[in-house]
């Protein structure tokens, strides 16, 4: 069973939240969260502000594989709130 945008969203939403509050990722972490960001952005129906969002992240998480320390809540909020409009 294939997972929807809608949950994969929420999957990376509940990822990046996790790990900004316990400042700790493991390998399967980061390995998730890269299969997520990979799947995400290869959809051509994206809107446009949640892509720029999803290579923000991309960005920030092929820099440094530790745990994310900035932008966290404003990703999730950026996120959140694309997927309602």
């Amino acid at each position: 069973m294939t997972l929807s945008n809608s949950h994969k969203l929420q999957l990376l939403c509940d990822l990046l939240q996790n790990q900004s509050t316990e400042q700790y990722m493991t390998d399967g972490e980061a390995h998730q969260i890269d299969r997520l960001l990979q799947s995400l952005t290869r959809d051509p129906n994206l809107n446009p502000s949640m892509l720029q969002t999803l290579q923000q992240i991309q960005e920030q998480h092929q820099l440094d594989n530790r745990p994310f320390t900035n932008d966290v809540s404003g990703w999730v909020t950026s996120l959140s709130l694309d997927q309602t409009t």
